[in-house]
């Protein structure tokens, strides 16, 4: 497996297939940003809650939208 950087918010949410489920579910980047800021500001005040990543494991290629939902 080839080890790709993770993007940033800002990049993810640039991305034209991002943009669209965005525009379908009727959020904004603004939307986003916000949520982003307040899941943060929540966890900074918690204190003993892991501050390391989870890492993020990609589903199997044979898993289709019916087989791993």
């Amino acid at each position: 497996m080839v080890d790709q950087p993770e993007l940033t918010l800002e990049e993810l949410l640039r991305e034209p297939m991002i943009l669209t489920l965005m525009e379908r579910d009727g959020y904004t980047a603004d939307d986003i940003r916000l949520l982003a800021r307040q899941v943060t500001t929540a966890a900074s005040a918690r204190p003993g809650v892991m501050r390391s990543r989870i890492p993020y494991r990609a589903a199997p290629s044979w898993c289709g939208p019916s087989a791993c939902a």
